[in-house]
């Protein structure tokens, strides 16, 4: 029965720490990452553009569904994500923003794509915001802001340079 108490008291403790951290974290956030690629800005772009094709080239996306002529769904092992285009400027710029305000987190992708030196650079911006503080703690510190970036960033360099 003791030990059952200490156990306890050290989950209750876990908890009420990550819960003050993420009430310390700040619920909106901004992080963008760069990366240039041995490829044409407009093949880039397209690639991009093209969520029908995700599923073929995206880790861990398992389908995207066009839901309109500026709104997809997204479906990967963090559920169904519906996103809204509000931007785009052909062959350069692309900001799609989360389209449902039940979901735990909110927030727009700006993608935007220029050349750099003979190469083209894709360089991701993610403004997102995370009320409750237990999601941000783990959003923030678990997760990292930069991971789905990163993994979008490689996942384009293995697309085009495979070509």
């Amino acid at each position: 029965m003791k030990y059952a108490l200490v156990f306890l008291g050290v989950i209750l403790a876990v908890g009420i720490v990550i819960t003050v951290v993420g009430m310390c974290t700040a619920k909106d956030h901004e992080t963008s990452m760069t990366r240039a690629y041995n490829a044409p800005v407009k093949a880039v772009y397209d690639l991009v553009r093209n969520y029908e094709e995700y599923p073929k080239w995206r880790t861990g996306v398992k389908s995207m569904t066009r839901d309109g002529a500026a709104r997809y769904v997204e479906e990967s092992a963090h559920g169904k994500i519906p996103y809204q285009i509000v931007e785009e400027l052909a062959d350069t710029r692309l900001v799609s923003r989360i389209d449902d305000a039940n979901l735990p987190f909110s927030g727009t992708w700006t993608f935007e794509v220029s050349e750099q030196n003979g190469k083209a650079q894709l360089r991701i911006t993610e403004r997102g915001s995370v009320p409750n503080p237990i999601m941000r703690f783990f959003s923030a510190y678990v997760f990292s802001h930069e991971r789905t970036i990163r993994a979008y960033l490689e996942d384009v360099a293995r697309k085009v340079e495979a070509r």
